[in-house]
């Protein structure tokens, strides 16, 4: 009789136990929250003066050959444009037959606005730093289809710059799948020293003239020959590629090299950075709604290994900051 009386009471508990944790909430696992490199660039698109980009717009009729003079004084010539450009088939398309053409141009003059956007100052893959009189982005659509240039077809493009180094080449922007700009590529072809008169003036502007073999990126620059070596930078560990980026911005050159790093590691390095030139350590972050700025002067020596600190910063601050690059 006990047994029996003690084998109910087991079957009751089971019942109330199923039922106990049929009835429990779901567990919510927390899963750490990642910050994004897009919420960073986010803000430093927020940099660039807003005469670094000029739209002009077409529609329908002959182009005659005109010079497109964009508001941060970049130039960019169309000549012959009913045999100027294709679309992505290789079919030619000429400009008349565009209900609604636009060129967008943007500029990139200042190392802030090189930081800004993303574009360093090297070749690709081989990481030769190079030293640039300016960087244009030309971009041209008939409606909503880009064009290209036609082979054996190019742009004349002027750009302002107060150098005047004869060995300046032209280079070629190489992006990747998702047409991100992963570093130059030298077309070999020289940039020649121009001058050319301001508008509503008799005084005239120096610069570069370029020839350009394709839209997209291209850059006037020359490469920075000394020897190079490895620099490396170490942020504490809240840090890695995932919410912080790192640069060299050199003093007396308009260059930029960017230091990658990856997801899981707080270390940054740039593979050649030549030897001897001052540059200042750029390293920009953010962590949740916090930013954060380094900026430590230094020489490039050989094998540097450095370890670099950030200091919270408000977001206007830190714009304010990279403008005055």
């Amino acid at each position: 009789m006990q047994a029996s009386k003690t084998y109910q009471l087991l079957a009751v508990l089971s019942t109330l136990s199923v039922a106990v944790w049929g009835c429990r909430k779901d567990v919510q696992e927390f899963i750490p929250y990642k910050p994004k490199l897009e919420n960073l660039d986010q803000l430093l698109l927020q940099t660039p003066d807003p005469t670094t980009q000029t739209v002009f717009q077409f529609g329908g009729n002959v182009i005659p050959d005109t010079i497109l003079a964009a508001a941060s004084g970049v130039r960019i010539f169309l000549a012959d444009t009913e045999n100027l450009f294709e679309d992505n088939t290789g079919t030619p398309v000429p400009c008349s037959t565009c209900p609604s053409l636009k060129v967008e141009v943007t500029t990139v003059l200042r190392k802030g606005d090189f930081v800004a956007r993303k574009l360093p100052t090297s070749t690709y893959p081989e990481s030769e730093m190079l030293e640039s009189a300016g960087a244009v982005y030309v971009r041209v659509l008939c409606g909503n289809k880009e064009l290209q240039l036609l082979p054996s077809r190019y742009l004349k493009v002027q750009i302002p710059a107060s150098t005047n180094h004869s060995d300046m080449t032209v280079f070629t922007g190489v992006v990747d799948a998702e047409k991100n700009l992963t570093g130059w590529s030298n077309t070999n072809e020289p940039a020649f020293l121009a001058k050319w008169p301001l508008p509503g003036s008799g005084a005239l502007q120096d610069g570069y003239e370029l020839i350009v073999p394709q839209t997209g990126w291209s850059n006037c620059a020359r490469p920075l020959t000394e020897q190079g070596s490895s620099f490396c930078v170490t942020l504490p560990d809240q840090f890695t590629a995932l919410n912080a980026r790192v640069f060299l911005v050199f003093k007396n050159n308009n260059a930029i090299a960017e230091l990658t790093g990856t997801d899981e590691s707080s270390e940054f390095c740039f593979p050649q950075a030549p030897l001897g030139y001052p540059v200042t350590i750029v390293v920009v972050g953010k962590t949740g709604e916090q930013y954060w700025l380094a900026n430590p002067f230094t020489e490039i020596g050989t094998n540097v290994q450095l370890s670099v600190t950030p200091v919270p910063l408000q977001e206007q601050d830190l714009i304010n900051f990279l403008k005055s690059l």
